[in-house]
């Protein structure tokens, strides 16, 4: 079992760097209205994530959801509020919390990089038995999950 420890942990340390990699990131922004990087694509995907239930979510659930720092969190949404990409608005029940909400750009440049990203996805699986692609996702998911209940979402 810990040969097959030590190869899962290069696997996903490795997968981990592939998607870090400049060229990456070149080709999920190419030609897309989007002047942020990967981190504030994730930070828009939080937002679009914890909004499920209708309301938009705070900077700190945000924080929460991507496990940083309500401070780098904070700076990533400035950031994208003066770029049009996100909005604030103030909590109904706490007027000293506001929630965050994707602008009309934000929401369409979220979309275009998502079917980027699935785009790239499914250029590396093509080839890939569609049974194999179904494990992967399970799996994946499953070991998830079990970082979640290990380590919570801070």
């Amino acid at each position: 079992m810990d040969t097959a420890i030590a190869d899962l942990d290069e696997a996903v340390v490795g997968f981990r760097a592939s998607t870090q990699r400049p060229a990456y990131r070149q080709r999920l922004l190419k030609d897309i209205d989007f002047e942020g990087g990967i981190a504030s694509l994730r930070l828009m995907r939080s937002v679009e994530r914890e909004s499920a239930d209708g309301t938009g979510p705070s900077i700190r659930q945000v924080a929460t959801d991507l496990g940083v720092e309500h401070s780098t969190a904070s700076r990533s949404v400035d950031a994208l509020v003066r770029a049009d990409m996100l909005s604030r608005s103030r909590c109904s029940d706490d007027q000293r919390q506001t929630r965050l909400h994707l602008t009309e750009r934000g929401r369409a440049s979220l979309e275009a990089t998502t079917a980027r990203r699935q785009e790239v996805l499914a250029s590396l699986v093509d080839d890939w038995d569609e049974t194999d692609v179904h494990t992967l996702t399970r799996l994946l998911d499953r070991l998830r999950h079990g970082f979640d209940e290990e380590f919570g979402r801070r």
